[in-house]
């Protein structure tokens, strides 16, 4: 299994002396659906289709619950979930209120055994 990438060129627009180079840039092969990696995982153990789909909604519906009580979520060896807010600049503190913050992002950052497990990626080459 290799992780496809493409050579990609890049401009540096912003310095005075602009550099060229070129970098790596992932090339998907798509999304993989719920049903696909349910029907996966389904065909390596005892769980079937439908209890895994259960599973990933109840799972889906208790972090959208915890994040939006303030709490982070933490999922062995996948990774944490947590969320950013956002509001208006406002001078004085007490002019800031509920009401105008606002959900920002929902934030991913993996877990170490997933980035360990993803450091022994290999890569292929494409064309572009």
């Amino acid at each position: 299994m290799s992780i496809p990438y493409r050579v990609t060129p890049m401009r540096d627009n912003i310095s005075k002396r602009p550099k060229k180079g070129y970098y790596a840039q992932v090339v998907t092969k798509g999304t993989i659906d719920t049903l696909s990696l349910c029907q996966e995982i389904s065909s390596g153990c005892t769980l079937t289709v439908a209890d895994l789909r259960a599973a990933i909604e109840a799972i889906s519906t208790s972090v959208a619950s915890k994040l939006m009580n303030g709490y982070n979520v933490y999922i062995d060896g996948l990774g944490t979930f947590s969320v950013s807010a956002e509001s208006k600049l406002v001078e004085n503190e007490e002019d800031l209120r509920a009401p105008s913050v606002k959900v920002k992002n929902v934030n991913f950052r993996s877990a170490v055994r997933l980035k360990n497990t993803m450091k022994n990626s290999s890569f292929i080459k494409v064309d572009k």
